[in-house]
């Protein structure tokens, strides 16, 4: 358990996985609401989820994106932690009756990478490529000649299955490079993989903060809510309602500002194949844009 301590009378606690990635991110937060309440005492509380666990299995054999929320979820309605902060491609579609996304720090880089060993011919023929991802699947068959195996564990374990040659190639998320500083690290190379033409998850890039709808700490909530990608996440997020789509099924979703427009775009398997949709319009008509999209399909 640590102490981020400001000397003030409020003390708020954050529920976190204990991941370097999800413990970057959630001094992240606890920056933030130091800046935003001078003197707030944060508590960050550590918790290994069923998720973490578990890594010889995907996750659609054992639970879905919950397995890394619920003891979280749990944890905010018996009050233990104020709140909990959650990677938001992580999050389910339905949160626990009484909670929410009470805040979201600024977007990262949206992209996913292509990462090799540097230097290492590969010599497999097709290339075996690290991911539990259908939609990365999917969409990397279409760029490279591969086979894709499962791979589960943090950011370090992957790399380093990487780089022992348990692969030839794994897919990340450039923001939690970033986060921790992994672009830096010479053994690899990085290939971004454009955001408009490979799709990423929905939420993928933004920190989420999940709360009490009635929580004590709502102005600090508010406070550090950045409501550009707080309005991207509640659009993708809205996509995948109305799909109601599970990580069983290869959806990807990723909205941004065009000037004063407002776009997302969907990537979805069907029984053609994958199929690529957008629509443009105002940002606060991202619902109705979100149904027009998925009727498109």
């Amino acid at each position: 358990m640590d102490m981020i301590d400001n000397t003030s009378g409020r003390t708020i606690r954050l529920g976190t996985r204990k991941s370097k990635l999800a413990m970057a991110q959630t001094m992240m937060v606890a920056e933030a609401m130091k800046q935003a309440e001078p003197g707030i005492r944060v508590e960050i509380v550590p918790v290994v989820t069923t998720g973490d666990k578990i890594l010889d299995r995907s996750l659609t054999e054992f639970g879905g994106k919950g397995v890394f929320i619920s003891e979280f979820e749990e944890g905010i309605k018996e009050g233990r932690f104020d709140a909990a902060v959650h990677s938001a491609k992580d999050m389910p579609m339905e949160l626990l009756e009484g909670l929410e996304v009470a805040a979201t720090l600024p977007r990262a880089d949206v992209e996913d990478v292509f990462v090799t060993v540097r230097g290492r011919a590969i010599t497999n023929d097709p290339m075996v490529i690290g991911t539990g991802s259908l939609r990365r699947q999917l969409q990397i068959a279409e760029r490279k000649n591969g086979i894709c195996k499962l791979i589960r564990g943090n950011i370090d374990t992957r790399l380093n299955k990487l780089y022992e040659g348990e692969y030839d190639a794994i897919i990340l998320a450039a923001a939690g490079l970033k986060r921790l500083g992994l672009f830096a690290d010479e053994r690899f190379e990085f290939e971004i993989l454009p955001a408009k033409e490979f799709t990423p998850a929905g939420g993928q890039a933004i920190i989420a903060i999940e709360a009490k709808k009635d929580s004590e700490f709502a102005d600090v909530f508010d406070a550090v809510n950045h409501k550009p990608s707080s309005l991207a996440l509640n659009a993708e997020r809205k996509v995948l309602e109305l799909l109601n789509a599970g990580c069983n099924e290869a959806v990807g979703v990723y909205s941004y500002m065009k000037g004063d427009q407002f776009v997302i775009q969907l990537l979805r398997e069907t029984e053609s194949g994958l199929v690529r949709c957008e629509v443009i319009g105002n940002p606060q008509d991202y619902r109705e844009m979100a149904a027009i999209l998925v009727d498109h399909l």
